[in-house]
């Protein structure tokens, strides 16, 4: 689809890509569940982040394939609509919706949380809409203010977490990991299944296909090192802080990252990791906005939801009401009064299903859409188009099995919800004379 057609403007290089992808990645998850995934853990946080990140790396590569071969707004709602049917590729886009809502939650608690450390008379309830709010007016701005702001503050959030590393691994003390499984093996997988909130956002770069320069190239190598980063980064912050504070005194604390860093840095340096979390919070708050107003866009094209939720404006060329309605329900969310912890099991899970549906239509892409499979530049060959997407999924499904009863409940309202929506959307359409089936099958060519 050229951008003529869908007024959004090919502004994202790249380093954006990563810094969307990474720096979505890196938000409150890190900083704020090492608390409840060292309860779960121990002192095996990093093997944690290393049993959920190495088979993110498998999806990762199953998604660059699909993404280069369909490098186009609200990617994870397209692939499996397009390959697969317009019913499961709906509700992979509805489940991918509230998948980037709940972490804006999320990410508005962090940053009361730590705000608060410093400036205890605020009030959380202002401070939590008052972020959402900052960066629900960047992401009205446009695309390449939102990602100018992404790139400049993932770059001073690594910069921050290589400070944190390189002060603190020579302090680490070998007795803080001993022993290193006290809740066994068993502890450190339910710590992954947790963690898997600090790996989501990688994803949030197939969003964007339509706003980045050269989208078949930068859009799945973008989030192949955006992901890598992030692993590397993780197990070294996880060391350091395991090493230098106990992880029952972490379990027990609401900012364990930021807790281990006054024990390493002098007090001017522990401030500015202060700022850092605010930073990666802030990365994350930005991304999830910029790619779930894209998913609702996407959703809008088609009319599998209102039209006007996709409707660009003129002048800022961004999906301002899409943007609008996600950030209304995060704010509901903010004060429903579920909690962070269920906020990351929620968007854990759907995250999960939506990556089922994307697997199912990697395996699918060369027979359904060979033409595509064939001009793009990632492919996987063979078996290896069977393989990876199986091995995918068997981890998906594992990990979806560990998430919290309730979340599950909850998710399982949301795509039920997202059904109804889905047939009672077709049968409203079906009476103008209108086949949704046929719209959600269209090819970027064939789109007004």
């Amino acid at each position: 689809m050229s951008n003529t057609k869908t007024g959004l403007k090919r502004d994202v290089g790249l380093f954006g890509v990563v810094a969307l992808a990474a720096g979505s990645v890196i938000g409150g998850g890190p900083f704020v569940l090492a608390g409840p995934a060292s309860a779960l853990a121990g002192p095996a946080v990093w093997l944690s982040y290393l049993i959920i990140g190495l088979p993110m790396i498998i999806v990762a590569v199953c998604y660059a394939s699909i993404a280069s071969a369909m490098p186009i707004e609200g990617g994870t709602y397209y692939y499996p609509s397009r390959v697969l049917s317009p019913f499961w590729g709906f509700l992979a886009g509805w489940a991918r919706w509230l998948a980037y809502i709940t972490p804006l939650a999320l990410t508005a608690f962090v940053f009361a949380d730590h705000i608060m450390t410093v400036a205890p008379g605020l009030s959380a309830p202002v401070l939590m809409v008052a972020f959402i709010g900052f960066f629900y007016l960047l992401n009205v701005l446009g695309v390449k203010i939102s990602a100018t702001a992404q790139v400049v503050m993932f770059a001073i959030l690594v910069a921050g977490f290589v400070i944190f590393i390189g002060a603190g691994l020579p302090k680490v003390q070998a007795e803080n990991f001993s022993p290193m499984l006290p809740f066994g093996l068993s502890g450190a997988v339910k710590g992954a299944a947790l963690l898997f909130f600090a790996y989501v956002g990688f994803t949030a770069a197939a969003e964007i296909g339509e706003e980045v320069k050269n989208p078949a190239r930068n859009v799945p190598l973008g989030m192949i090192l955006g992901l890598g980063a992030c692993i590397v980064l993780y197990v070294l912050m996880s060391i350091t802080a395991s090493g230098t504070l106990l992880w029952s005194d972490q379990a027990a604390s609401s900012t364990p990252i930021y807790d281990a860093a006054k024990l390493v840095l002098p007090s001017v340096a522990s401030t500015m990791l202060l700022l850092i979390v605010v930073l990666a919070v802030s990365t994350s708050q930005n991304g999830f906005q910029l790619a779930a107003s894209r998913i609702v866009m996407s959703l809008g094209r088609d009319r599998a939801i209102p039209e006007k939720l996709s409707s660009v404006n003129p002048r800022f060329h961004t999906p301002v009401w899409g943007l609008t309605a996600t950030v209304i329900i995060a704010l509901i969310f903010v004060f429903s009064g579920k909690g962070l912890i269920f906020a990351a099991y929620t968007s854990n899970l759907t995250f999960l299903f939506s990556y089922v549906l994307v697997m199912v239509a990697v395996m699918y892409l060369k027979a359904r859409k060979p033409d595509l499979y064939e001009k793009a530049p990632i492919k996987l060959p063979g078996t290896w188009r069977f393989i990876l997407p199986l091995l995918a999924i068997i981890v998906t499904v594992i990990f979806m099995a560990l998430q919290e009863p309730e979340a599950m409940l909850w998710t399982v309202i949301w795509l039920a919800i997202g059904a109804v929506v889905f047939l009672l959307r077709r049968k409203q359409l079906a009476k103008e004379g209108v086949s949704l089936d046929k719209l959600m099958q269209r090819m970027p060519s064939e789109m007004d």
